[in-house]
């Protein structure tokens, strides 16, 4: 498939094998065993980030369709919470159907309240979970699968792929990278 570089029409569940032709970034050319270690990885990038920026800058949206950098912030702590529970139940159960994730239009303003060191503490707090849960995986866990809405197949190492670059591509969403 040929993939559009500003990432439009790419289908995202090729991160568990393909780069992302946005980010470049491309977590399953890792074994899945480092991945646990590019997530706290990313949570450090994340606290330098929210440390560093303008705090108007963290609450503002550039446009009504795309969301603040806080907003991305606590969508990619979110996705390491729900990836690493993701995880545990495919380890758990035999190919499970797992549902799309929103939380809804209340949770995405609350985002923008948060204080940036607390999210920074939570992204951190997600990320050692889930580099956890991927340091106790057993070899034959890389391949259990689960499914998202009953269509999207997902390795368990997938899942991983998908935390990872979670982290990794909205931070560059957030700072303006992308």
């Amino acid at each position: 498939m040929s993939a559009d570089p500003s990432g439009e029409g790419w289908q995202w569940t090729l991160i568990q094998t393909d780069p992302c032709p946005q980010c470049g970034q491309h977590p399953a050319a890792h074994p899945p065993s480092d991945l646990g270690r590019l997530a706290l990885s990313g949570a450090a990038d994340w606290r330098a980030f929210l440390a560093a920026a303008d705090p108007v800058y963290l609450r503002t949206n550039p446009r009504p369709d795309v969301w603040s950098p806080l907003q991305y912030g606590a969508h990619s702590r979110d996705m390491l919470q729900v990836f690493g529970d993701r995880i545990l139940l495919a380890v758990a159960e035999d190919d499970p159907v797992v549902p799309w994730f929103d939380p809804g239009p209340e949770a995405w303003a609350a985002f923008n309240r948060l204080d940036p060191a607390e999210l920074a503490g939570g992204i951190d707090v997600a990320a050692r979970r889930l580099a956890t849960i991927l340091d106790e995986r057993a070899p034959s866990d890389w391949a259990r699968t689960a499914r998202r809405d009953g269509l999207d197949r997902f390795t368990v190492a997938g899942l991983a792929c998908f935390a990872v670059h979670e982290v990794h591509h909205h931070l560059r969403d957030a700072d303006g990278s992308l």
